[in-house]
């Protein structure tokens, strides 16, 4: 009976998560509405002008400061599905990570490749973690 209660507890625990900090996930809306307000003023200047992006530097170089817009885009997503790498997907979601990266990068090599590689790495450590736990259990550690 002890080892059906450590195997629920310890199956438990491993499932845990935790948010440690709510705050990043709180927002200051009427920061997000005036930041949007300019972006979109801004976005409908360059429209009704057919303004390219030297243009707004000679003509509104504050507000392109302001708003911190480059010429490059800041971000750039990874190879993968919504910008997640295949690996990740594997190695989160396992098998279903693999078919998921099968499908969606239509049937891309590389990335079911890389996918499968996520997939047994989490084995891997799944099987590390737990196996001295379960030989301790069989072994009749207690």
């Amino acid at each position: 009976m002890k080892n059906i209660y450590l195997s629920l507890v310890l199956l438990f625990v491993a499932n845990l998560t935790f948010a440690s900090s709510s705050d990043l996930f709180k927002l200051d809306y009427n920061q997000v509405k005036q930041d949007f307000a300019q972006l979109n003023q801004l976005a409908n200047k360059v429209k009704t002008e057919n303004l390219t992006y030297n243009d707004l530097m000679v003509t509104d170089a504050n507000m392109i400061n302001n708003m911190a817009l480059s010429k490059v885009p800041s971000l750039s997503l990874p190879d993968g599905i919504l910008g997640i790498p295949s690996f990740f997907w594997g190695c989160i979601l396992g098998p279903i990570g693999v078919i998921i990266s099968y499908f969606a990068t239509g049937k891309n090599k590389k990335e079911v490749k890389h996918a499968l590689l996520g997939c047994l790495l989490e084995i891997y450590v799944i099987i590390g973690a737990t196996a001295p736990i379960w030989i301790f259990i069989i072994g009749g550690g207690f």
